[in-house]
């Protein structure tokens, strides 16, 4: 579910709370989906429970997860409607830096160009 690289210039924390967006926006985790305890995925990383604490009180900060006493951390059920929300919300941004970009002179092979650089970088990773 998780992997981190501890020679990246990212803190662990920040590359598990990326990895759980991602792994939400692609579908690959549901809501009501369990997580793992800290303890359990601070042993499968071998990485202090305190730092895998840390990215899940990040995630419940941004709603991404619910954590129950005793229970353990499950993903959101409102994750539809917060994951659409800020997918409209990128998209509006984007469109206006579109909008800037062609007020600027930069013409449509331009911003072709470097969204076709973006996706070829992310299939690298």
């Amino acid at each position: 579910m998780f992997l981190v690289n501890p020679k990246s210039k990212q803190p662990l924390y920040e590359q598990l709370v990326d990895q759980l967006r991602k792994q939400l926006f692609l579908g690959v985790i549901e809501a009501g989906q369990a997580l793992p305890s800290v303890r359990q995925l601070a042993t499968e990383l071998g990485i202090n429970p305190n730092t895998i604490q840390k990215a899940y009180r990040r995630m419940e900060a941004e709603g991404m997860i619910i954590s129950v006493p005793g229970k353990g951390s499950f993903i959101s059920d409102d994750l539809a409607d917060m994951l659409k929300k800020q997918r409209d919300e990128q998209l509006e941004k984007t469109r206006q830096q579109i909008k800037t970009c062609r007020e600027m002179g930069l013409d449509r092979e331009t911003i072709e160009r470097l969204t076709d650089e973006v996706y070829k970088e992310e299939d690298v990773c």
